[in-house]
């Protein structure tokens, strides 16, 4: 490819924004590759090349979309005074209906986690970004805040891109915690337990990996799994007894199977740590709702 050298060395080949354009591209490769999408003015310019190659395959009711989604995106660009690197021609989409999922993940991940005063620093600060816009659980994850309990019927009812951001863990260097948390919080049981479990085994693991397995293996719906729940939240407890986490967890537990005794013997211990925080008031109105 003639003119200026690339300034990104791994910036994708023209046959993955070729495999990428026909749905070729296996999911995680398609990922990291719309991760570098966004941030890289070179490889969009050549995208939107072989778009234009494409362009007689598209329909005009596909291009009316592709026009509207491209409205919206450059009106948000406006609007919010996006930085340089992502801004970008507008004439690079074309019309083409093949950019339309790239502009809608680019809008829901740049809202959520880059309209900030700044950009995550570290896998921990995504997981954190991601438990302030929605709490995935009636139990609570290692340091979580307080939000309502909101019954939603997947993980992408919040609007959130996670394929985007699965890129964005990789290159934070996310460690096994982190990474169960990040697919804990998608209700992706199958990969969030493996990690957990790895992070579990390493040597000085602390409170929270167990009290977060805990909640894994509760809300995971496997019996088997759900039966060595408890164990994880006393061996948080061991390490640390004053984790809130996990003292919650177990009187959430202790309530959802009918034990009402350790129940309420677990909220009075919780608000005795905690006297006046959003987690404390949730809990002491469950107290109250055991008595009545």
């Amino acid at each position: 490819m003639g003119g200026k050298a690339r300034d990104h060395e791994q910036c994708l080949t023209d046959d993955t924004l070729t495999d990428y354009l026909e749905g070729a591209l296996d999911p995680a490769i398609k990922a990291a590759s719309e991760v570098h999408l966004i941030a890289c003015d070179e490889c969009r310019g050549r995208l939107g090349f072989f778009m234009r190659l494409l362009d007689k395959n598209i329909s005009s009711a596909e291009a009316a979309e592709i026009e509207a989604i491209t409205a919206q995106w450059v009106s948000y660009k406006v609007k919010n005074k996006m930085p340089r690197r992502f801004s970008g021609s507008r004439t690079w989409l074309g019309g083409l209906a093949a950019a339309a999922a790239i502009l809608l993940i680019a809008y829901a991940s740049v809202h959520f986690v880059l309209n900030r005063p700044a950009e995550p620093a570290s896998a921990s600060e995504v997981v954190q970004l991601l438990l302030s816009e929605q709490r995935p659980f009636e139990f609570r994850l290692s340091n979580e805040p307080h939000l309502p309990i909101v019954r939603t019927r997947g993980a992408n009812d919040a609007g959130i891109a996670y394929g985007l951001l699965a890129g964005e863990m990789t290159r934070l260097s996310a460690d096994a915690h982190q990474m169960g948390r990040f697919y804990l919080i998608q209700k992706d049981f199958d990969r969030a337990i493996p990690y957990l479990e790895m992070a579990e085994r390493e040597v000085g693991a602390k409170a929270d990996v167990h009290n977060d397995l805990g909640v894994a293996y509760l809300e995971s719906g496997d019996e088997s799994r759900i039966r060595k729940a408890p164990a994880e939240f006393q061996h948080a407890l061991e390490l640390d007894p004053a984790s809130l986490a996990a003292v919650f967890n177990l009187a959430v537990f202790y309530e959802r199977t009918g034990v009402t005794a350790e129940a309420e013997s677990h909220w009075k211990r919780y608000l005795e740590l905690d006297t006046n925080s959003p987690w404390a008031l949730e809990g002491r109105s469950r107290l109250q709702g055991l008595s009545r």
